[in-house]
């Protein structure tokens, strides 16, 4: 046993005696595996979890078939027999144990769930050599293989399929779809793209029929096309170059990838709002299938100090409005009655939600009451709208060349701004042209009904009331209208909007007659002392001329008297503190001079790490910066 040639060792040794030599219930993986079959452990003595690594390990190693120059000699009877190296030729599935002078199958060491079915080839060894060749029927190693469903064989399937890597199942799929992953990522990377362009341009997505023959088979696909025509390696992954199982174009991946954008703009706007408070901005309309559509839109300052106006669905609001300083709507009635009065249920829920109103719908709504509780207006506006619009319509009359669009007749609407001193001036201006082509329908009319209601409509202008009211009306609602336009300004400062209000209610004094009572009191309604107060105080933060609006006592009012739950007592005390020293520091720092609005002085507070020192002052700017006015 001394000469042993070194062999393409094909490695591994295989099972050793239990009851010879027991083995712990737990081998370890730290040393290098057995090479002798005979001094090996039995693979189920090691962890299941290691049993993978351990058949694999084997082999990577191979049977055990050492070639020696002198196999030993065992006495067997009559005659002394050896172990031959050609039967490891014969039989592959052979290996040999130096130690024991025995043969083991390799392959049932490896996989055979029960070794002790096959002691002599699996744990004990074999060694009776003089019955090797006694023929087929009758040689031990033949036997031992079996037939074609034998559990030998089947360990010799595991053993090929193992032994093999090209052969194994998960590198057969791991080759032959190695491009598929960057494929369907490509053909995904395009639906996305499509659907964010789609989304980003309001566009809809789907055509009313997407199958392949339609010249138009909707934006998405259409969108896709066109990314086809831009892109040869698009080209060979998308549309019909797509397997049908991944095309990533149906319906529901459209409203996957659309639900996931969302999800990531609510993640984007809740990470930025994070604990901060905000005001909500609602307003609803009608869709096509006359469903109430209502919109939810959030105002906050972010933590760069800037405004913050995004767009979001809120599904459960109730978790949200303790946080809420501020609520704006366009006062329509769905806010009032059908939605059980929002407004009261949010004071009710958080009673610092004030409520701003939309100044320049609510200025419309003013004049539309007061407007309908004068009979002769409500009938001027009637017959202005039904009559005369209606009829003229079928005529063209826009001016007495038909050619300036700017003059055409509009239409008074209760949801409009202005829209009821536009259809009044215009109609002054007009006059004359409408009455002439009224005429002219009363003569040459295409029926009987159109040359009557021409005729009712032409007596119906020219009567002294009609002319009387349309005049009055183009002076009333022209001061109305200068505050209506002012009230749209978005960088108008709020101490002259409330000027404009005295103004116009000083102006409209000087004209009251009777009849007028409702619309004063109406605007004196809506306009409440609140909010007023309200918008006052917040003026004295604005940073313009050099903070000349800057007054302590009023900034420490405005947190003390509407925003009670965000400063303590004491923390009311150390604001006072901070803007006696802010009151310093603005005149003195380069940094906040010439500064315009109050979002670009919580813009620098942030920029220069002032709002860590006066961190209150920053709360109540923020608080403020909420309420849309």
């Amino acid at each position: 046993m001394s000469d042993v040639e070194p062999l393409p060792q094909g490695p591994h040794p295989h099972a050793e005696s239990l009851t010879a030599e027991p083995t712990p219930n737990a081998q370890s993986l730290d040393a290098a595996p057995e090479r002798d079959p005979g001094l090996c452990h039995q693979i189920g003595t090691y962890s299941v979890n290691q049993h993978d690594d351990i058949q694999r390990e084997y082999i990577k190693m191979g049977p055990y078939q050492p070639k020696l120059r002198d196999y030993p000699l065992t006495n067997d009877g009559m005659q002394e027999r050896r172990f031959q190296y050609h039967w490891f030729k014969k039989f592959p599935w052979l290996e040999y144990s130096e130690v024991k002078d025995s043969a083991f199958c390799f392959p049932c060491f490896l996989f055979d769930e029960i070794p002790s079915n096959n002691p002599k080839f699996v744990i004990e060894g074999f060694s009776s050599w003089k019955r090797v060749n006694n023929g087929k029927q009758k040689s031990p190693f033949l036997q031992y293989e079996g037939g074609p469903s034998s559990h030998h064989n089947k360990n010799m399937l595991s053993w090929g399929c193992l032994r093999n890597p090209i052969q194994q199942i998960d590198r057969l799929i791991n080759a032959q779809t190695s491009q598929q992953p960057l494929e369907n990522r490509l053909r995904l990377k395009t639906s996305i793209i499509d659907v964010k362009w789609l989304a980003k341009q309001a566009c809809a997505f789907r055509g009313h029929d997407e199958s392949i023959n339609p010249k138009n088979r909707g934006n998405f696909i259409e969108l896709t096309k066109h990314s086809v025509e831009c892109s040869k390696e698009i080209a060979q992954v998308v549309l019909e170059n797509a397997p049908s199982y991944a095309k990533y174009t149906s319906f529901d991946i459209q409203k996957e990838l659309l639900n996931i954008l969302a999800n990531k703009m609510q993640n984007k706007i809740r990470k930025e709002l994070a604990d901060g408070k905000f005001c909500i901005l609602v307003d609803e309309a009608l869709d096509e299938s006359d469903k109430e559509q209502m919109a939810i839109i959030l105002r906050y300052v972010d933590c760069d100090g800037y405004i913050r106006e995004p767009f979001c669905e809120v599904v459960n609001v109730m978790e949200t409005t303790a946080l809420i300083r501020g609520q704006w709507y366009d006062g329509a009635s769905n806010m009032r009655g059908a939605w059980n009065g929002l407004q009261a249920l949010f004071f009710k829920d958080c009673r610092y939600a004030y409520y701003i109103h939309c100044f320049a719908h609510q200025l419309q709504l003013a004049l539309v009451a007061a407007s309908n509780d004068v009979p002769d207006v409500w009938l001027f506006f009637s017959a202005l709208e039904e009559e005369i619009i209606d009829l003229i319509a079928s005529g063209e009359v826009q001016t007495s060349t038909g050619a300036n669009q700017i003059h055409t007749l509009q239409r008074p609407g209760a949801t409009r701004w202005s829209s009821h001193f536009r259809s009044v001036s215009k109609l002054l201006h007009l006059f004359s042209v409408v009455r002439k082509v009224l005429g002219k329908l009363v003569e040459c009319g295409p029926n009987n009904n159109i040359r009557g209601e021409a005729k009712g409509a032409c007596e119906s202008m020219t009567s002294f009331k009609f002319v009387f009211i349309l005049h009055l009306l183009n002076k009333v609602l022209g001061v109305s209208g200068l505050l209506c336009q002012a009230l749209q300004v978005k960088s108008q400062d709020i101490l002259n909007a409330v000027h404009l209000v005295s103004t116009m209610k000083k102006l409209l004094q000087r004209l009251r007659d009777n009849g007028w009572e409702t619309f004063i009191e109406n605007l004196n309604n809506r306009f409440i002392e609140q909010t007023l107060e309200l918008l006052t105080l917040r003026s004295v933060l604005n940073p313009i001329d050099a903070f000349k609006s800057f007054k302590i006592e009023d900034i420490c009012s405005l947190a003390e008297r509407f925003y009670p739950e965000d400063f303590t007592k004491i923390e009311l005390q150390a604001l006072r503190r901070q803007l006696e020293c802010f009151e310093i520091d603005i005149h003195s720092l380069q940094e906040f001079q010439n500064i315009t609005s109050l979002s670009e002085l919580c813009r620098r507070l942030v920029e220069s790490r002032k709002s860590q020192i006066y961190f209150l002052l920053d709360r109540l700017i923020c608080l403020v910066l909420t309420l849309l006015v």
